[in-house]
């Protein structure tokens, strides 16, 4: 009568997140978990443990394991009917709707002892990631499409000639599909933004925009539109800030972007110089929500402010930080000091607003609204750090924020201690 079940692992790699318990508390119809796996298979523990966890907290989940040298027969006339095609397989079907999770897509493995003839450890377990997204993808009916403003030497999706270099968003764009979001590239040199847009996003522009780009950005938010905007500090070799012509558009929406290059000695990464720093400090908000306990990497970074009732800052340095604006020393590699030119800390390097909307004349005033996020660094969100620390979660929680959808932010893959 009184049945509880505890977590011992020092990573709690067992104890399901809130998103998916939320999740899993608005199930209005039955899941059912089929699992392809035999007892030898190296995850079928942690497996085991995890879906025993997701039916304890939800009566809809039912899980039913199948061994596939056992139930040979069973086997092949399952994996038909769900178009399973790869053995250790965990299918999950919802109505008519199924999706699968292969053990590959469960663990981040590490193959560094293969140098010793030592066999791959596992060196995080990602399971609840997976499982939860593939529950979403099944229950949620509508799928935001996210467009990657292309040009202007912004960072590219893969399709859009990203491929594997540094400026690249692939794993950003896996990570949202598994957030059961679809992504495409747009352009804003016509003046117009795509009419199915559920959120834009600009990731690390090198030029600046065009005035039909900038109105058409404006439109878009005054028509309740939900925009990122990753700006990274461009400084030219003179010791200036190279403008985007974004900046003043955001200063007009309450995101005020200083020409400055964050600096926090006392949360500088070893072996970097003072751009890079690791901030840990995060103002209340849903977009932090998942975040405690971690810190997120920037390794280049302008400081902003939020101004205004409906913004709100995000991450910030500590007391110790600021807003170098001394650009040129930087450049030439001399010690810098605050003094009264600098922006003090704590300095903000990302920022939300959520406002109504200013109508126009004879509108009615409110009439739609819309969210907008600022960061002071695009090259977190690229293939270069978005692996580290708590980078992926950050960028997973600002997009379910901007689609408005709060109650699903923040599943971090956990460690294993082998």
């Amino acid at each position: 009568r009184r049945f509880v079940r505890a977590d011992w692992t020092t990573t709690q790699i067992y104890s399901l997140s809130e998103k998916t318990e939320n999740i899993l508390a608005d199930l209005e119809d039955e899941i059912r978990i089929v699992v392809f796996m035999t007892p030898a298979t190296s995850m079928f523990d942690q497996v085991q443990e995890l879906l025993e966890r997701y039916k304890a907290a939800s009566d809809k989940i039912t899980v039913e394991h199948i061994d596939p040298e056992r139930e040979p027969l069973k086997t092949t006339q399952l994996a038909e009917q769900f178009g399973v095609q790869v053995a250790n397989t965990v299918v999950f079907i919802y109505g008519d709707r199924t999706k699968y999770v292969t053990t590959d897509q469960m663990a981040e493995m590490d193959y560094s002892g293969a140098q010793y003839c030592q066999g791959p450890t596992m060196r995080a377990f990602k399971g609840e990631e997976q499982f939860t997204s593939a529950i979403l993808s099944l229950v949620a009916p509508d799928v935001p499409k996210i467009f990657f403003v292309t040009g202007h030497g912004v960072a590219a999706l893969a399709g859009a000639g990203g491929g594997a270099t540094d400026r690249s968003l692939r794993i950003l764009e896996e990570a949202l599909k598994r957030e059961n979001m679809e992504t495409a590239d747009a352009t804003l040199l016509s003046g117009e933004v795509p009419d199915d847009a559920d959120v834009l996003a600009i990731v690390g522009p090198t030029r600046a925009y065009t005035e039909a780009e900038i109105e058409a950005l404006g439109a878009y938010l005054d028509g309740g539109g939900r925009l990122l905007v990753a700006l990274d500090p461009l400084i030219e070799p003179t010791g200036t800030m190279r403008p985007t012509r974004l900046e003043a558009m955001l200063g007009e929406r309450g995101v005020v972007v200083h020409d400055d290059l964050v600096v926090d000695p006392s949360r500088r990464l070893p072996f970097y110089d003072l751009s890079a720093v690791y901030l840990e400090d995060f103002p209340a908000h849903p977009m932090t929500r998942g975040l405690e306990g971690f810190a997120v990497l920037f390794t280049v970074a302008r400081s902003m402010a939020a101004e205004g009732d409906g913004a709100t800052e995000l991450v910030q340095t500590s007391d110790e930080g600021w807003g170098e604006t001394d650009l040129g020393m930087l450049l030439r590699g001399e010690p810098v000091a605050f003094d009264d030119a600098d922006n003090p800390g704590p300095a903000a390097v990302g920022v939300a607003v959520e406002q109504l909307a200013v109508a126009g004349e004879g509108e009615d005033v409110g009439a739609a609204e819309y969210r907008l996020v600022v960061f002071g660094d695009s090259v977190f969100l690229t293939d270069l750090d978005i692996s580290n620390a708590g980078n992926a979660v950050l960028a997973a929680n600002t997009f379910n924020w901007l689609t408005a959808r709060e109650d699903l932010v923040g599943i971090p893959p956990r460690d294993v201690e082998q």
